[in-house]
């Protein structure tokens, strides 16, 4: 039971509200004390939050980033200076780099990049590698690029240069060896400036072709070192092919190159007959010259078509699988000869060949002299249907044994053809001759049928056959049974 301390005259509830109050000080008092600690020994405050709720709006703007425009090049020595129109446009660029486009590589120019812009919107790429060049100048803002369209190209050039001193004669024989060249190094001329030679040895140049129309190549010395007096001397230079307008080029590291005059070359002496047609021709037996032109052209060691003074080409044949030898004309059809000319100025000739046999052929034409050309396979094949040939194998016909007739088709000169036609063979003799297993109808196969099993029953004179085919005369053959 709580028992009152205070004043028997006072009443209690006030004194219970001290009681409280002073608690509650002292309470205080020792939480003040305890945050202090806390704060003192790095111990973590406590935090408290209340939720709140509303509504807002907000505006973005959205913009491009411009590339620089009108980038230009201008060279001034081995350095290029480089400007451009700034961006336009909302965006406002924090800076610039420059590229360098060389062929198909690229580098910074004038000490710029990505991480290193330029605020200013001209620059000079300094000593330049020799070469054509294009720019390309990007503005950057924070994160964005844009990229300008490339620049003109401008040319770096070497300080020095080379020079022919000596030029190739204007006409060369083909394999002939062209000897005294000179190239020179030297100054190059600025404004009144003349060129002036540089007196260094030791260097190496190297000769080439420049143009070379015909397929040609350079072959000998080419490569020279410069004497004391900058001069290089080459010698035995060789070129096989002719051709007009080769030209010879030197060159040489850090050395801007020569071109030295147009020249030509020329076929050397003819030394040789060759078949510039195909070496394999096919024609249709005939009795006229029908297989050609056949063209042969003399040529010099090198293979150029060379003129002469007039030569006989002479004309002959290994007959291979024909049976007989053919002919040759000049022209289509025309008399039989046993040589053609090649005309004095000229390269070449042609002829024709004609056989009415079918088969293989290798043609031989030659001039006495000259190495013999590789001969030309000539293929004579049959030419079109026009006659039957009917044949018995074995005559007499013997009574009751079987027997087999052939129909071959054929052309004018009894060639057997391809064909596949229709053939048929009838007993057309006396009425004793009928033949048992005629009459028969067969397609030929490469002209050619047999009609086999046939017989008769007995003896008998003047029994007859008849071949025949549409579009083709018939052919008959009388014949005896014993």
């Amino acid at each position: 039971m709580f028992r009152s301390t205070s004043s028997p005259q006072g009443p209690p509830r006030p004194r219970w509200g001290l009681v409280l109050f002073g608690r509650l000080l002292r309470g205080t008092a020792l939480a003040g004390i305890a945050f202090a600690v806390s704060l003192s020994s790095g111990a973590g405050a406590a935090l408290a939050y209340w939720p709140a709720s509303g509504t807002g709006s907000a505006t973005a703007a959205v913009a491009t980033l411009i590339p620089p425009t009108g980038v230009s090049a201008l060279v001034m020595a081995s350095n290029v200076s480089v400007s451009w129109t700034a961006s336009a446009g909302a965006v406002a660029p924090t800076g610039y780099y420059v590229t360098r486009i060389t062929g198909s590589t690229s580098a910074f120019a004038c000490g710029s990049s990505p991480a290193a812009p330029l605020t200013t919107t001209a620059c000079t790429d300094a000593s330049v590698p020799v070469g054509a060049h294009s720019y390309v100048v990007t503005a950057v803002h924070r994160s964005w690029s844009a990229a300008s369209p490339a620049s003109n190209s401008v040319t770096i050039a070497s300080l020095f240069e080379l020079a022919f001193l000596s030029q190739p004669p204007a006409t060369v024989t083909a394999g002939s060896t062209v000897a005294g060249l000179r190239v020179q190094l030297q100054t190059p001329g600025a404004g009144l400036l003349q060129p002036a030679p540089l007196r260094t040895p030791g260097v190496q140049v190297r000769l080439g072709l420049g143009s070379h129309p015909a397929g040609g190549a350079l072959t000998g010395e080419l490569t020279a070192t410069t004497d004391a007096f900058g001069v290089a001397t080459f010698g035995g230079l060789i070129i096989e092919k002719a051709g007009i307008g080769y030209t010879l080029a030197a060159s040489s590291a850090g050395y801007s190159g020569a071109v030295s005059t147009n020249f030509s070359v020329t076929a050397g002496p003819a030394t040789q007959l060759v078949v510039a047609s195909p070496a394999s021709l096919t024609g249709v037996a005939s009795s006229t010259a029908s297989v050609g032109p056949i063209l042969v052209e003399r040529r010099d060691a090198w293979g150029n078509p060379a003129v002469g003074e007039k030569a006989t080409v002479m004309l002959s044949e290994v007959t291979g699988s024909l049976s007989v030898p053919g002919f040759f004309a000049v022209t289509a059809g025309g008399e039989n000869i046993v040589s053609v000319a090649i005309q004095a100025g000229s390269t070449s000739t042609a002829f024709y060949y004609r056989n009415t046999k079918t088969g293989w052929t290798t043609l031989k034409p030659s001039i006495p002299g000259f190495a013999v050309p590789d001969g030309i396979s000539v293929e004579v094949r049959a030419g079109a249907p026009n006659k039957l040939k009917l044949t018995i194998a074995n005559l007499p016909v013997l009574k009751n044994e079987p027997f087999s007739a052939t129909v071959s088709i054929a052309d004018a000169f009894d060639n057997q053809t391809q064909s596949t036609a229709l053939v048929s063979l009838t007993s057309t003799g006396v009425q004793k001759c009928r033949i048992n297993g005629a009459p028969v109808t067969l397609a030929a196969g490469n002209g050619l049928v047999s009609f086999d099993n046939l017989s008769h029953n007995g003896k008998q004179t003047g029994c007859e056959f008849t071949a025949a085919s549409d579009g083709l005369p018939p052919v008959h053959l009388i014949f005896d049974v014993v």
